[in-house]
């Protein structure tokens, strides 16, 4: 892999999908010439350049954003705050359920798509307006339909890149769990995977222990209780629930 510092401006660029180098996340991209580079979401410039490519080689993200009334404008900003938190602990508590599950489990999926798809998951969101995303208290209905796309974008965005089928599903349906109650709809009744199910878990279990603008931090117990309540429900399989307490209770301080 040859690391340079920054993509040569005129050339077009592709985003090949992501890695975890220590507690950083970053994004892989390749160059028209075949040079490969990594870049953080700090990179504004960069960012914009992209997703507006994004934008133009997906007509149905702009169909999309024009059904729900929202303005495809970039929030490079949110992108920055989830590269550099969210999605680096949701990496790494995926990476972590995945660790402590059986062998048998472990085949049905692979570490590097669940990596991957975990740093990439919520890429959607710099679509999504920041009045909806930072709203300091509950979404009305119309707000939560709109901010339930953002996988859905995330999907049909990265569908532009050099991202495999197996990352772009978990990407899509990483709101979706075992009782078929979560979006978008899955395309059949064998949905969701084990990969989906540690992609949501960990979500859950990230968002849940970070503060939001609309409730404090929650400590790991108040977390763990939630999602024992959705194994309750039939929502999330009791072995990835398992898999995470080991998970948490080793490596979450």
């Amino acid at each position: 892999m040859i690391l340079i510092k920054s993509p040569p401006q005129k050339k077009r660029i592709k985003l090949n999908g992501a890695v975890q180098i220590g507690s950083s996340s970053f994004f892989v991209y390749k160059d028209e010439t075949g040079n490969t580079f990594l870049k953080t979401g700090k990179d504004e410039r960069l960012q914009k350049h992209l997703i507006k490519n994004m934008l133009e080689l997906n007509p149905a993200i702009i169909r999309l954003l024009k059904k729900y009334k929202i303005k495809p404008s970039i929030d490079t900003k949110t992108l920055k705050e989830l590269s550099g938190g969210h999605m680096n602990a949701t990496c790494n508590v995926a990476v972590g359920i995945y660790s402590m599950l059986s062998d048998s489990l472990k085949l049905e999926t692979d570490k590097n798509t669940i990596k991957e798809a975990s740093m990439l998951h919520d890429l959607g969101k710099v679509l999504i307006p920041s009045k909806i995303l930072n709203k300091p208290a509950k979404l009305n209905c119309k707000e939560r339909e709109i901010m339930n796309i953002h996988s859905t974008l995330g999907y049909e965005m990265l569908k532009t890149q050099k991202i495999s089928p197996q990352t772009l599903e978990l990407v899509k349906y990483h709101h979706q769990n075992l009782s078929h109650s979560g979006y978008p709809s899955p395309d059949n009744d064998s949905m969701p995977d084990i990969g989906i199910q540690i992609i949501s878990t960990a979500d859950k279990y990230s968002a849940l222990r970070e503060a939001r603008v609309y409730r404090r931090r929650l400590s790991k117990t108040e977390a763990l209780l939630i999602l024992y309540k959705e194994v309750r429900e039939g929502k999330i399989l009791p072995e990835v629930y398992n898999a995470l307490i080991k998970y948490v209770e080793k490596f979450d301080m």
